[in-house]
């Protein structure tokens, strides 16, 4: 059974996850050039790929997939902080480099929240740790009979809770667990970004394809029977800006 906060919830993840597929059809509305240019040549060339149909379909689910990984961060950080805030009185922190606090008997919790596990090296982890030592510091400089606990959040992964000494490490299912008090909290979430699936993106999706495959034929990079000439994409793509001078 679903929680009395979770409708609320739901409908203002909704307008989250709205503008994220938004961002991405006008991403695909890009011209073909400017998406096969920022797109790595060489590494088309060394995998099967023998046709512009092929290509075309690679190259638009590379520049898809960068684009996602890049935003898709910030939208599940956002949902988390929407469902905190109905399900625990949660709030985004005004506290720097903290993203989220919320309250439980006398224990302030305060979360940075990353979307995997294999964030950052070793310089942002200690800046990390700094992070929630100075938060917890301030915090208790205005109560020192609060208990301030540190979390490191991890929206997926293998589902674990680690005591790291300066703080915990909550991953995937007991992150949205700890976040809302509700166990059904990750198949919800996923029920939620799974409405927006389609969202017009595959049709937007064949259209970017179909201009991409019109300019590289207009362009000599296609042979007659649909082959790519690999030197002609690598004269493109490599094309000199014209403002460059040596």
């Amino acid at each position: 059974m679903k929680p009395s906060w979770w409708e609320t919830a739901e409908q203002e993840s909704d307008e989250v996850v709205e503008v994220f597929t938004a961002k991405l059809r006008d991403k695909l509305n890009e011209s073909p050039e400017k998406i096969i240019r920022r797109k790595n040549p060489f590494l088309f060339r060394v995998r099967v790929v023998s046709d512009v149909q092929a290509l075309t379909s690679m190259v638009i689910d590379a520049y898809l997939s960068s684009s996602e990984e890049t935003m898709f961060g910030n939208v599940l950080e956002d949902i988390a902080i929407i469902i905190c805030k109905y399900a625990k009185n949660g709030r985004k922190s005004g506290i720097s480099n903290i993203d989220l606090e919320y309250d439980e008997s006398n224990t302030r919790t305060i979360m940075q929240i990353k979307s995997g596990v294999n964030w950052g090296n070793a310089s942002q982890h200690r800046a990390q740790r700094a992070a929630f030592s100075a938060a917890n510091r301030v915090l208790r400089q205005g109560n020192a009979q609060l208990h301030v606990r540190c979390v490191e959040g991890i929206c997926y992964g293998r589902s674990q809770i680690t005591d790291r000494g300066t703080h915990f490490r909550i991953v995937g299912r007991c992150f949205w667990e700890d976040i809302s008090g509700w166990q059904g909290t990750t198949n919800a979430v996923m029920d939620l970004i799974g409405k927006h699936a389609s969202n017009g993106l595959s049709g937007v999706r064949e259209q970017a394809r179909e201009r991409m495959i019109d300019f590289l034929k207009n362009s000599d990079v296609v042979n007659n029977d649909d082959t790519v000439k690999w030197n002609k994409l690598l004269d493109l793509v490599m094309k000199e800006r014209a403002a460059y001078k040596r």
